[in-house]
């Protein structure tokens, strides 16, 4: 396993046992009447451990210890597993397990248990106050699994609440859901123990009237050319405010409907091809009575039948696992007409040697016939009628595998792409415990022949390989697995870092065949590759997830993959936090915006597939540092692909007819007669040209915004290169909103206008994007964005005080230049409450900032805060978590320069990994081959890391996202004490061929890839088996960490490799490898810088009274004490995070008369049970910081 490919997403072998219910999609429309009642339900389904945290609590005090799962799950992956032993916690104990959400409204909750011993168990739901309401239900004797339904939140008769609101009521929505089991709920308490799983946990939302729906006339809202874009809708009100934003989030239309009869259709003309998302208020009189929001889609023409089902492109499926068919006919409207699911042999042979193909053909096969997709069929996975069920190893139950897989070609070889032989044997998938290598190429030897036998000309691939980071894979091969595949089945997961992980991929593994294939390669087929959205710490934006699936396509032609099916195609649930339910191009059936209405990712990925049908490689062109630049050749003419790691501008010079199409289809066309200079403005999705054109140069063109508030003109700067033009020449940028500004550019210079753009009405992210013309003509589109806020603004989070005393801080920021008055500053600290300003003056351009002690802290505690400012009322709210603040790591004041000299350091408390590190290394020789030192210092600009490292053998193969398989350091930077942000900063950096590197695969608001204004120096003495690294981060790009605070938390390991790929690591700290957990990091207190002594007056010189004695050369100072590692974990796959994260649980912001909503911040990560000894009287420090500029 690694330390940097996330953990390879868990897909259920075993059918769903609950049937998606949909309804009847083609050519319909789908609307609900306005007097009819609407219900939701909230899948939380447990597929994994990820977002759950636990307690456990002995009778008289509390601790986090961490979440558990089983594989004995009642559908999907994995259970919850909640196990106590009075042993450890007493007869008065109870174990809990808990999760934040993300505001989900629950009137009822079901869920499914199965359980050893427990007579009873209780539920808690943490409302929108904070208050925690908690019901104890009976648990029926069974020995199975069983569902339990919750009827209300507040409503049962064992209910009780505390904190909050404490009134008893239920104000929704939900922010945590947790369930305990209590040591006297165990059904003989002459046992000591009882076991309680919890699985398929569904909230509900009561039914409400609604006044106003919205449906889909095609299905999903995709439309294609000859489609009008339109929208049915019911409704009681009497007109519809209507308005289309795009990608980058920016308007592109809007208008208003009158409405007439109580029905209609809403059209909308007038969009280019692309993605838009749509959000219409219903107006009945001045009261707005209704909302929705959806997505569409405007596509190209869909592809001819044999380009798209005959092409590169595809997506993997469950219809056959229950997955309603009606998404299907989008696959052939997108451009890519081919599926990849599942057969399961234990559907289909129920009696020895009998084969029934109705429920598959059924499911979703003679569908896929009709629609002209083509099916690659995976045969899987056990039958209890061989081997009971387990992966298939006897003679009997090989040669029964391989009867039915021969049986399937057979049936299915007209219509179908190829079998895949299983399906990622070596992770056990199919409740496989059989996972050996040597099992599967046995397997393999067997069924291969016999489904050529049976159709010898469909492709059998293969081998079933899941992780790619073991031997697993070239132990098959060396047992011989490639003379019995005609495709290598791949699936090479790296999210959240980028699809640019891919190249060296399929590079590594085609070397790899062509070792033990006599030079010669075989067709590569990337059977799942994808990235999950959501609100995960491994997740990605949908923007992100849309730029990777169109780079993937493109560099899967690049290398000539012969298939490459995107995972997956729709969205397999509706709980942002759980990665396996957000894979998808399309939304869920019960998403709130719809069924199937796509992502950005389901146009980013049919405008490949049609940019590059039936295109073949040409070159790379790597003159740009960051900007990857692939040539095709395609039937249309030539092709190029552009994209950059980092935003830059560039230009190239076009001749002839040449168009310019973005990530989503929308294409400008432009005459460029003999020669004509287009800017190229390039980010992490991929533009296409097509004609002819030259190279890229790197241009001083750009569009920046300033830092926007609400209700405050933005202020934008446009600076035109025209250095490589012979005239004068007039430029003018056409915003989509219809603001022009223009400015003229003399010949061989540059150009630059500020201006202001229109004032944003709400916070969040403001984007833009204006066409650029020169003397008329077209020449490319430049954007920018910013973040906007409310000039004041409350926030909170964990600090430490200047006394070294652990604190809540709390700050109300002025940004705008005139001075206010904070009315009230108070506060709500789990049980305590206090008020800490009163008529508190607020400079502007400062900030007021108050600490609450947090010394008697016992337990991980909610919080919450107001302030009263300038008539409006400002909120924020999370949670703190207990912190030694005497065994934290210390961080010294000290500026160091980056050059790879390590002389900054003295007096620098240090980390000795061979003394306090976890050594995960495999054949390890000692400390010469992996050990060394390392420091974390700080000044007001940077955090700097610096280390010496033993290293007998430097082996770095790598670079970018997968540095990590190579000598190379990984770190994180989380805001808070350990286990208190959902959402942090991981780096990595390595000496690469390319020289030093330092690489973010998980950020908090800005994404992975390089990072502006980060410093890195390595060097390297071979002779001495010794590496240094010095590494600067700005403070502004670390995501809500602030020096200012004195403390965050993190964890750091030390890859190692000596030429034989990643032999592990030696870590400081956990959550990095096994997997991404901020509470498994060591928390850092960055120390007060030191005054420099003053210089003594002079003294007169005495006189000489003889020989004097000398005295000792005083010792250095010793550094302080190094911490304790983390919880060490061994080896792991998980990479974690997404561009963007919502803040931390430690604590958020909202802005005047906001009520908070600011994603995890708004309740955050809430606590379960509060050991608080604060009074209501808590002494606080408070005190005013004047902002810098």
């Amino acid at each position: 396993m690694s330390g940097h490919p996330p953990p390879f997403p868990r897909r259920s072998a075993r059918r769903a046992l609950a049937v998606i219910a949909t309804a009847a999609l083609a050519g319909v429309a789908l609307l609900a009447p306005a007097t009819a009642a609407s219900a939701a339900t909230t899948d939380l389904g447990v597929e994994s451990a990820d977002g759950w945290s636990g307690v456990s609590f002995d009778g008289t005090t509390g601790s986090g210890v961490p979440a558990a799962v089983s594989a004995d799950s009642h559908s999907g992956a994995a259970a919850l597993a909640i196990d106590l032993d009075t042993a450890a916690v007493s007869d008065a104990g109870w174990e809990m397990a808990y999760r934040p959400l993300a505001g989900v409204e629950v009137d009822s909750l079901s869920f499914w248990v199965k359980t050893v011993n427990v007579s009873s168990l209780g539920v808690q739901l943490v409302d929108s106050t904070g208050q925690t309401h908690q019901t104890f239900l009976p648990v029926p004797a069974s020995d199975g699994w069983q569902e339990i339904t919750l009827a209300s939140p507040a409503g049962e008769e064992q209910h009780g609440s505390w904190g909050g609101a404490a009134d008893g009521v239920w104000h929704g929505p939900a922010q945590q859901l947790g369930f305990v089991l209590n040591a006297f709920a165990r059904t003989d308490t002459s046992v000591p123990t009882a076991s309680l799983l919890i699985d398929d946990i569904v909230a509900h939302a009561a039914d409400q009237a609604s006044s106003f729906a919205l449906g889909q006339s095609t299905v999903g809202n995709i439309f294609t050319p000859g489609e009008p874009t339109a929208f049915p809708f019911t409704t009681t009100a009497d007109r519809l405010d209507w308005r289309v934003t795009d990608t980058s989030g920016a308007v592109i239309s809007s208008g208003e409907h009158q409405v007439e009869g109580g029905a209609g259709s809403l059209g909308i003309d007038g969009l280019d091809l692309g993605w838009y998302e749509l959000t219409v208020d219903a107006w009945e009189g001045d009261t707005v009575i209704g909302h929705q929001e959806t997505t569409f889609a405007r596509l190209a023409e869909p592809l001819s039948s044999d380009e798209s089902a005959e092409g590169r492109f595809a997506a993997a499926t469950h219809y056959g696992q229950s997955w309603s068919p009606d998404s299907m006919q989008l696959l052939a409207e997108g451009g890519f007409a081919q599926l990849r699911d599942e057969v399961y042999w234990s559907e289909v042979e129920t009696e020895p040697g009998v084969y029934d193909w109705a429920r598959p053909r059924a499911e979703f096969l003679d569908q896929a016939d009709e629609l002209g997709v083509a099916p690659l069929l995976l045969a899987g996975y056990g039958n209890p009628l061989y081997d009971s069920g387990n992966g298939p190893v006897s003679d009997e139950a090989v040669a029964a595998y391989s009867s039915y897989a021969a049986a399937m070609a057979s049936e299915f070889q007209d219509s179908a792409s190829g079998i895949e032989l299983w399906n990622e044997w070596d992770l056990g998938l199919g409740g496989n415990t059989n996972v050996s290598a040597a099992d599967y190429v046995n397997l393999l030897k067997s069924a291969s022949p016999a489904v050529k036998a049976a159709a010898p000309g469909l492709p059998v691939i293969g081998p079933a390989v899941a992780d790619l980071n073991t031997s697993w894979l070239e132990d098959t091969f060396a047992l011989g697995a490639l003379d019995y595949v005609d495709g290598i089945v791949l699936h090479p997961y790296s999210y959240p870092a980028g699809a640019e992980a891919l190249a060296d991929r399929l590079e590594q593994v085609d070397a790899l065949v062509r070792e033990y294939n006599d030079g010669q390669s075989k067709p590569m087929w990337i059977t799942e590759h994808g990235w999950p959205t959501g609100t995960n710490a491994r997740a990605v934006s949908e923007a992100s997830q849309a730029a990777n699936v169109a780079k993937s396509a493109l560099i899967a032609t690049m290398d000539g993959v012969e298939r490459y099916y995107y995972y997956d195609f729709v969205n397999d649930g509706t709980d942002p936090a759980e990665t396996e339910n957000n894979f998808g191009l399309l939304h869920h059936p019960d998403d709130a915006l719809g069924a199937f209405t796509p992502k950005p990712g389901y146009v980013a990925y049919s405008t490949a597939a049609h940019q590059l049908a039936g295109a073949s490689f040409t070159d790379r062109d790597e003159s740009i540092a960051d900007v990857w630049n692939l040539g095709f050749t395609t039937p249309g003419g030539p092709l190029r692909a552009l994209w950059s790691l980092s935003p830059q501008v560039v230009s190239v010079e076009a001749t002839g007819t040449v168009t310019i199409t973005d990530a989503y289809g929308a294409a400008h066309t432009v005459d460029a007669g003999d020669g004509a200079e287009l800017t190229l403005d390039l980010g992490e999705a991929p533009v296409y040209l097509s004609g002819d054109v030259s190279a890229p140069v790197s241009s001083a063109t750009s569009l920046t915004l300033d830092a926007a508030f609400v209700g405050a003109p933005v202020s934008a700067h446009w600076t035109m290169d025209n250095t490589a033009g012979a005239t004068e020449t007039a430029f003018t940028l056409t915003f989509t909103d219809g603001t022009e500004v223009s400015q003229t550019a003399g010949a061989g210079e540059q150009a630059t206008l500020d201006f202001e753009l229109p004032a944003p009405t709400a916070t969040g992210s403001y984007s833009v994007s204006a066409e650029l013309t020169g003397a008329g003509t077209y020449l490319g589109t430049l954007s920018a964005s910013t973040t906007v806020s409310e000039a004041l603004q409350l926030s909170g989070g964990h600090a430490i005080d200047d006394d070294g005393a652990s604190v809540l801080r709390l700050r109300v920021s002025n940004a705008s230049p005139d001075a206010t008055t904070v009315s009230e500053l108070s506060y709500t600290l789990g049980d305590a409450s206090g008020v800490l300003v009163t008529d508190g003056a607020l400079a502007g351009s400062s900030e007021l900032v108050a600490d609450v002690p947090l010394a008697e802290l016992a337990d991980t505690t909610a919080w919450t805060a107001r302030a009263s400012v300038d008539g409006g009322e400002l909120t924020a709210s999370g949670s703190v978590r207990p912190l030694d603040v005497g065994a934290a790591a210390e961080v010294a004041h000290r500026t160091i320069a980056v050059d790879g000299v390590l002389d900054d350091l003295e007096g620098v408390p240090s980390i000795d990994l061979a003394a306090v590190g976890d050594d995960q290394t495999v054949g390890s020789t000692g400390p010469a081959d992996l050990s060394g030192t390392v420091w974390y210092t700080w000044d007001d600009d940077n955090l700097y890391l610096s280390a010496d490292i033993a290293d007998d053998v430097h082996d770095q193969p790598s670079s970018g996202s997968t540095i990590w398989q190579g000598d190379s350091i990984q770190f994180t930077v989380a805001d808070g004490a350990p286990g208190e942000a959902t959402a942090w900063n991981e780096f990595g950096v390595a000496l690469t061929a390319d020289g030093p590197q330092l690489y973010r695969w998980l950020s908090v608001g800005e994404g992975a890839g390089t990072v502006t204004g980060a410093q890195v120096q390595i060097t390297r003495d071979d002779a001495a088996g010794r590496t240094v690294y010095e590494v600067a981060v700005p403070w502004q790009r670390l995501g809500g960490a602030r020096a200012d605070s004195a403390l965050f938390s993190g964890s750091l390991l030390v890859n190692e490799a000596d030429g034989s790929g990643r032999a592990g690591y030696i870590a400081w700290g956990g959550g990095i490898a096994a997997e991404k957990d901020s509470a498994q990091f060591n928390a850092l207190h960055l120390l007060a810088a030191q005054e420099p002594e003053p210089t003594p007056e002079p003294s007169p010189t005495p006189e000489p009274t003889g020989t004097p004695t000398p005295t000792d050369t005083p010792a250095p100072g010793t550094p302080g004490a190094t911490p304790a590692p983390g919880t060490p974990g061994g080896p792991g796959n998980g990479n974690g995070g997404d561009d963007g994260g919502s803040g931390d649980g430690s604590g958020g912001s909202a802005g005047a008369s906001a009520l908070g909503e600011t994603g995890n911040a708004a309740a955050g990560v809430l606590a379960v049970v509060a050991f608080l000894l604060l009074g209501a009287g808590a002494f606080a420090l408070v005190r005013r910081r004047r902002a810098e500029s």
